[in-house]
């Protein structure tokens, strides 16, 4: 898989929420993610949710998949108290 993202978006995101889009792989890869979708008028996004070991935190993508092997990625922050409750209930269920 291809990861790609605007370096201007980066660095926002980086000042933001202290992730750099280039941590992506992080979650998009994760063995156990929850993933969201939500349509927009041009594009579907897609929301992977998902505990990153190395950082030891839930953490949140946002993403658009482009091609059959690229990803885009869009956003990358630590998920809300609401996004870790929903993350657990669906581990449970799971």
């Amino acid at each position: 898989m291809h990861f790609t993202f605007d370096p201007n978006k980066d660095a926002a995101n980086i000042a933001k929420h202290g992730l750099s889009l280039a941590d992506a792989p992080l979650v998009f890869n994760a063995s156990d993610k929850l993933t969201l979708e939500s349509v927009r008028a041009t594009e579907t996004r897609l929301m992977d949710v998902a505990l990153v070991e190395v950082a030891g935190v839930v953490l949140v993508l946002v993403y658009v998949q482009r091609e059959p092997n690229e990803v885009r990625a869009i956003s990358l922050r630590r998920a809300s108290k609401q996004e870790r409750k929903l993350y657990a209930s669906w581990q449970e269920a799971h």
